[in-house]
């Protein structure tokens, strides 16, 4: 560009910028760093017991080195990882068989209608409670097993499904009849987020059958089959109160994972360091599991199939006809019926008197009543109930009030890059750190406080365990807020509530999903009480598995102490389940 002034000729010529406008690092507000303090104090209790089962792990008699991992050289933790790594194959069939379920949903709308609760109930019900109903039915003696008598009468003969071997049968059983319903929930939300458009193009050109799941289908739901592989794989490789209800105890050696091996070296031996190792191993297993499954989330950038608009509802996929609609009902119906019939035969066997459930099986018109629930209520029920109910509360509410800013402060509070990175990082290890990692060290500091048998301890220990996940989803949900409202919120700190105002009122499925998720969890807890707690806050499911040691003959205790405890997360889930797929899928409203 040239001027001219005065008879003098100037031309102004551009560059190119290579290097900051301004000189030196932008300067940060400390301000926003105080949201994620709570959070900072709260994970102490885990990183700190963490820390001390490292240091114990790699401290011998001789110094620092791995002498105490020569304890994986044992037989009985050979065996016992084996298992452990045979759990994942179990985890990787569920999600085969959760996603085809999903895909036979899809394809005959109707079969949700019916199958869909029958799904949720068992999620909601806790693993002990799933244990104890699938020991009922496959109990040896065809007088009180469901599944024997039904062989017996078929065959002639049964064979002792939870002897050796066998057992395998039945703790598979139970695991896949709580998650299933998880896996086909957030499959059936993926399938249903793919625009009916693209589908009728497909459709129109002649991709159908196998060649649409192949080239439509299974690429756009790889996100989904990323986060329930991954969490189904480390619920698998955690495996603990599951093993020990339903396997008899001449049989638990054969079935032993690491965790229960862990706990047995606890027991038996003094030796904190080859403990720790072993803690210490299992930690290894599951970290590495949980990076890899995080790493290959992010190679394909987590996002889910959203619907960002309505469609026209004239658009849609066309309704099926009459007979594709009844068949759809009939399968959902059979299929709803099956999966909820163990629910039908623990409440059956509760409203049996507490001989009659040891002696016969649920079908047996003799001793109906309500006497097994008053037997349960004379061991302490309902004063579980209440303990239950004041930690699992207040978990909640310390998780929440302590999440939301985290999260914030993690997604748009204007942490550097590579600081951001690493507090994701700590949240990721943390989520699928187990409890065996800090259950001995936070154990002994709570004896040493003082606080052995505290509610409001354990419901501080419950709250920074479900820290690292509650962080990590609302952090999706609030990443997607809208950009342009969030660069004009991180110009003043009167702006920035302007966000938290509108992530509360639209990402709310996200904010629910935590509620309750974190909820249920506590309340069905059974390992964080069993290894942590005093003997003051009772929980539910230590009741439970104080009835259950003599399991035969306390069967009806048992049925009618389950029964009970799975009445407040089966209306939770039922109630709020649509919203928990929506936060756990997409983390806001379409």
């Amino acid at each position: 560009m040239g001027l001219q002034t005065n008879g003098l000729s100037l031309e102004v010529v551009g560059r190119e910028v290579t290097g900051r406008p301004v000189q030196g690092k932008p300067r940060r507000p400390a301000g926003p760093y105080l949201l994620g303090l709570p959070a900072l104090l709260l994970s102490c209790l885990l990183l700190v017991p963490i820390g001390v089962t490292v240091a114990r792990a790699f401290t011998t008699r001789g110094g620092f080195g791995f002498g105490n991992f020569a304890v994986i050289g044992d037989p009985a933790a050979l065996h016992a990882v084996g298992n452990s790594l045979l759990w994942v194959l179990v985890a990787f069939g569920t999600v085969v068989v959760g996603f085809f379920l999903a895909l036979l949903s899809n394809r005959l709308p109707a079969v949700s209608a019916v199958l869909q609760p029958a799904l949720v109930i068992p999620f909601a019900v806790s693993v002990l409670a799933s244990g104890a109903t699938f020991r009922m039915m496959f109990d040896a003696t065809p007088e009180r097993g469901t599944i024997t008598a039904l062989w017996t009468r078929l065959f002639g003969s049964s064979p002792v499904w939870l002897g050796p071997g066998l057992f395998w049968l039945v703790l598979m059983s139970a695991f896949g009849w709580t998650w299933l319903g998880y896996v086909m929930s957030l499959f059936r939300a993926g399938l249903d987020a793919i625009p009916d458009d693209v589908t009728r193009t497909l459709t129109a050109e002649g991709v159908k059958g196998w060649k649409r799941l192949r080239a439509l289908e299974i690429p756009l739901l790889r996100p989904i089959t990323g986060v329930v592989t991954l969490t189904l794989v480390i619920a698998a490789v955690r495996v603990f109160d599951l093993v020990l209800i339903v396997v008899p105890g001449s049989m638990q050696q054969s079935a032993d994972v690491l965790g229960l091996n862990w706990w047995r070296a606890t027991t038996s031996s003094g030796d904190t360091g080859r403990t720790a190792a072993l803690g210490v191993v299992l930690f290894a297993i599951v970290a590495a599991v949980g990076l890899i499954g995080v790493r290959g989330l992010r190679r394909r950038r987590w996002a889910m199939p959203v619907t960002v608009v309505r469609q026209d509802p004239s658009l849609g996929r066309p309704k099926p006809g009459r007979v594709v609609r009844r068949l759809g009902w009939f399968i959902g119906f059979a299929v709803a019926v099956v999966w909820i019939f163990p629910a039908l035969v623990l409440v059956a066997t509760a409203l049996h008197s507490p001989r009659e459930a040891g002696l016969r099986g649920w079908w047996s018109p003799s001793g109906l009543g309500f006497s097994s629930f008053a037997a349960a209520a004379n061991v302490g029920l309902f004063r579980a109930l209440l303990s239950t109910l004041f930690i699992a509360a207040a978990a909640t509410a310390v998780l929440l009030v302590i999440a939301v800013p985290t999260a914030y402060l993690v997604a748009w509070g204007g942490l550097p890059t590579r600081l951001g990175r690493i507090v994701m990082g700590v949240f990721v290890v943390l989520a699928v750190t187990p409890v065996q990692m800090y259950a001995a060290p936070l154990r002994d500091a709570i004896d040493s406080a003082g606080l052995a048998g505290s509610r409001v301890a354990l419901a501080l220990v419950h709250a920074a365990a479900g820290l690292p996940f509650a962080v990590l989803l609302l952090r999706s949900a609030f990443a997607s807020a809208p950009p342009a409202l969030v660069s004009e919120a991180l110009q003043g700190p009167v702006r920035q509530s302007a966000v938290l105002a509108t992530v509360q009122r639209t990402y709310r499925p996200a904010l629910v999903a935590v509620a309750v998720l974190e909820f249920a969890l506590v309340w069905n807890d059974f390992i964080v009480g069993f290894l942590i707690s005093g003997p003051g806050t009772t929980p539910l499911s230590l009741v439970l598995w104080g009835e259950a040691r003599q399991f035969s003959t306390s069967s009806g205790p048992v049925a009618a102490a389950a029964t009970v405890a799975s009445v407040v997360p089966v209306v939770l889930m039922l109630s709020f389940w649509r919203t928990v797929v929506r936060g756990l899928t997409t983390g806001s409203r379409p």
